[in-house]
C-alpha cells in the first residue's frame, strides 16, 4: 500500500467541488472550487474572479476554468492550507485521500477528530495501544497510534490493506453522521445530501 500523493488526492476532491457557485442555501456562500469567500476572503483568486465578472460578464463564470493561473492558485491553496498542515504525506493513500476530502468539505478539525476517534475505536480497548486525545490535531500521538494499528497482526495476509479499509470505513461513518446532523438541524440542507453521499 503506497504512501499518499497530493496531486492524486487533489484531482479526486476537486471533481466534487465543481466550479463557481453562489447557492443561497449553501452555508459557505459564494465559492470557487470549494473555496468559500466567507471563510477565505483574502484568497488571491477572488481578485481574478471579480475582474472576470466585471470585464467579461458574458463569459462569467464559464471562462474561469480556462485560466491556468487561477487553477494553479486553487491547487496551491489546498496544498498550503490543507495537505501540509494535516501532514498527509505520513499516511497511506486511501486514508490521506479520505482525510483530505473530509477536511475540505467539513473542516480540518473535524477530519482529524474522525481519525482520532477511529484509532481509539480500533485499539481493542487499548490492548494494542493507548487511547489518544481527540483534539483535532495531528501530532506524535496520532501518528504513533496510526503506525501501531497498522503493525497489529489481525490477518494472515493483506494485513495492512485490510486495516486501512477499516480506517476508511470508520472515517466515512463519522462523515455521514455529520451530514445527518446537519440536515436534522436544517432540513433545507437536505438538497445537498446526494452530492455529499456520492463523495463519501
Amino acid at each position: 500500500m503506497s504512501l499518499s500523493d497530493f496531486h492524486n488526492a487533489f484531482r479526486k476532491t476537486i471533481s466534487f467541488e465543481g466550479g463557481y457557485a453562489n447557492d443561497p442555501d449553501d452555508k459557505g456562500g459564494e465559492t470557487y472550487k470549494g473555496i468559500s469567500r466567507l471563510n477565505w476572503p483574502k484568497w488571491e483568486g477572488w481578485k481574478f474572479i471579480d475582474l472576470y465578472r466585471k470585464n467579461k460578464p458574458e463569459q462569467f463564470p464559464a471562462a474561469l476554468s480556462g485560466n491556468t493561473g487561477l487553477q494553479n492558485m486553487v491547487r496551491d491553496f489546498y496544498l498550503l492550507h490543507y495537505w501540509i498542515p494535516l501532514n498527509l504525506d505520513a499516511f497511506h493513500a486511501p486514508v490521506a485521500d479520505e482525510l483530505f476530502d473530509t477536511a475540505v468539505n467539513q473542516g480540518k478539525n473535524a477530519a482529524v477528530k474522525y481519525l482520532q476517534e477511529t484509532l481509539n475505536k480500533l485499539n481493542r480497548n487499548q490492548k494494542d495501544y493507548p487511547d489518544i486525545t481527540v483534539d483535532g490535531k495531528i501530532g506524535r500521538q496520532t501518528l504513533s497510534a496510526y503506525k501501531k494499528l497498522l503493525a497489529t497482526q489481525r490477518f494472515a495476509s493483506r494485513n495492512q490493506e485490510k486495516i486501512i479499509k477499516w480506517i476508511v470505513r470508520w472515517l466515512n461513518y463519522f462523515q455521514l453522521k455529520k451530514y445527518d446532523l446537519i440536515t436534522y438541524r436544517d432540513p433545507a440542507q437536505e438538497k445537498f445530501i446526494p452530492g455529499w453521499t456520492e463523495r463519501t
